[in-house]
């Protein structure tokens, strides 16, 4: 992981920052989002890895005709973290402050990515999208992430 500065206060201190994040055979940047520490703290950070949480920020979303699965980074972008995501829908959650209007999406653009916003049953699980946005990340704390581990081995994933 490398990190960038994005936006610092008046005495230096770096605040928020873009990473250029691997995975498999992907190169991307994304956008610090809460939970990041700020300062030299964030900047150790450089070299390491760590479990992390993919989340776009989907400016507009619509049905692809591509049955393609990718990252593109988004023309004339103003950050290195605003792309175009194609993929596939695999799994929808009730949007907690107002279930009965929206949905989160989770899409497979060749990696997982959460937290596409919805209204409620615009798009079903398998419908392909695109969408342009940004590409956040969030620290994935470990007590969490353990969480999830138990309970997918308890519903049968790996």
């Amino acid at each position: 992981m490398k990190v960038m500065p994005s936006a610092t206060a008046e005495e230096g201190t770096v605040m928020t920052a873009h990473l250029h994040i691997r995975i498999d055979n992907y190169s991307i940047w994304a956008f610090t989002a809460d939970g990041w520490p700020i300062g030299d703290e964030l900047l150790c950070f450089e070299g390491k890895t760590l479990p992390l949480q993919l989340v776009f920020l989907n400016l507009k979303t619509e049905l692809s005709e591509e049955k393609t699965k990718e990252i593109i980074p988004l023309p004339n972008r103003k950050k290195p973290c605003d792309y175009i995501i194609i993929g596939e829908i695999i799994n929808k959650e009730p949007f907690p402050r107002e279930p009965a209007r929206f949905e989160y999406l989770q899409v497979d653009c060749g990696f997982i990515v959460n937290s596409l916003d919805a209204d409620k049953g615009e798009y079903d699980i398998g419908d392909y999208i695109r969408a342009e946005g940004r590409l956040d990340v969030y620290l994935v704390e470990e007590e969490n992430l353990a969480k999830t581990r138990r309970d997918s081995v308890v519903r049968g994933e790996r």
